[in-house]
């Protein structure tokens, strides 16, 4: 057994062996070793100890690492502390440090996200991070350095807009902050908090956008140039005030087209509750259409218009509403336009918030308020006749009847 001070350049003139292995020890530190072998050098400990079983003394050794991945003096200073571990009969095995990928594996089982929101951290994640998914948590301080983060939300941002480069970026955030609290020792700073600190994040604007009784037959124009399932889907995002989800991802098993009523869930989501509402007479005459054309048992009422659809449901886009209609209006707009015209026409708050399922926080709306559905319906039909009518019967407008227009398709 070779004895060599293992210094850098002593370690980097040492030939590799043809075959088998050579350990060369430390002149200087005892038990410090290293074995060469055909193409890797490894700094190992080597110690002999009492086996109380056995009643003898066996030789036990631990792994440090290889020379290129640690240098002599980390080797040097790491050496008696494993040695020490040895001594007392404790593992030595490496520590498995796991990845960022684990980390994100790891988040999406631990936390109860809804549907929806699992879905938009697959789109982004995954596609947007692949190489630093591959990541040990202990490398991330020391690579996702703050012109690296700079770069790839840069990245993001030019190549599919502000809002894919802000949501990615958001979700990685949480992910992260997450590995914070299981992993502090890895993770003691959050490397996309540079993009706060640059101040690059998109500026978020408050929507505040409605029709207004002018606008709607330019919006009932529009849907005009929508499929048949999108207009009728935007029609019912419309006449329930429902969200964009709500609506677009309404199953028939939550509709009972025989008492006129829908349960709109939310069983995963914290921020929102689960409610049933009635229908109005113009949603019911859209579902008992979307019924006749319902193919294979689809479960959704507004099923894609592409095989391929990942969802299975239709999407409702403010982009193409906006397109079509020339108005400046999300699909989310549609449902504020509900709340503004049932208070134009001087209705209860209350019995609105119950319609939308907004909560009413208030101690007679958690103690006391039990209206059922059938309370409500007067109120929701008040409010679908008001904006069909503007839709339809605005002065100087040839008025087309709803179901006379689903009759022709």
């Amino acid at each position: 057994m070779p004895r060599l001070h293992l210094t850098k350049r002593n370690i980097d003139a040492i030939q590799f062996p043809s075959n088998g292995q050579v350990d060369y020890f430390d002149t200087e530190l005892k038990g410090l070793a290293l074995r060469v072998g055909r193409d890797v050098k490894t700094f190992f400990v080597q110690i002999d100890v009492f086996d109380q079983g056995a009643q003898k003394h066996r030789t036990v050794k631990g792994k440090l690492g290889r020379y290129g991945e640690i240098t002599p003096e980390q080797a040097r200073r790491e050496a008696p502390k494993v040695l020490q571990k040895l001594r007392e009969g404790k593992s030595v095995a490496p520590e498995v440090i796991p990845t960022l990928g684990d980390l994100y594996k790891r988040y999406l089982k631990d936390k109860p996200l809804a549907a929806s929101t699992r879905q938009a951290y697959s789109y982004h994640v995954g596609p947007k991070f692949a190489s630093w998914l591959e990541l040990p948590l202990s490398k991330i301080a020391s690579t996702l350095t703050p012109d690296v983060v700079i770069s790839r939300y840069q990245q993001i941002r030019e190549t599919s807009g502000y809002g894919a480069a802000q949501n990615a970026f958001k979700c990685l955030q949480s992910v992260i902050k997450y590995g914070s609290i299981l992993y502090p020792q890895f993770l003691a700073a959050n490397p996309v908090r540079v993009i706060s600190e640059a101040k690059l994040w998109a500026q978020h604007r408050v929507r505040d956008d409605l029709l207004e009784p002018e606008q709607f037959p330019l919006f009932w124009e529009g849907l005009l140039r929508f499929t048949p399932v999108h207009r009728d889907c935007f029609l019912v995002a419309l006449y329930q005030g429902w969200r964009p989800n709500e609506a677009q991802s309404l199953r028939w098993e939550d509709v009972n087209l025989e008492t006129g009523i829908a349960h709109i869930r939310h069983e995963t989501e914290s921020t929102k509750r689960s409610y049933t509402v009635p229908l109005c007479s113009q949603v019911l005459e859209i579902c008992r259409r979307r019924l006749e054309a319902r193919e294979k048992e689809n479960p959704f009422v507004f099923p894609s218009d592409w095989h391929t659809g990942k969802r299975g449901h239709v999407t409702l886009r403010a982009e193409k509403l906006r397109q079509r209609t020339g108005l400046d209006l999300t699909v989310h707009g549609l449902r504020r336009t509900f709340i503004t015209t049932g208070e134009r026409l001087r209705l209860r708050r209350e019995d609105i918030n119950l319609l939308t399922g907004h909560v009413d926080h208030s101690v007679t709306g958690r103690h006391y308020t039990r209206l059922t559905a059938d309370d409500l319906r007067p109120i929701l039909q008040r409010i679908a006749n008001e904006m069909e009518r503007l839709m339809t019967h605005e002065p100087g407008m040839k008025v087309i009847p709803l179901n006379a227009l689903a009759a022709r398709e």
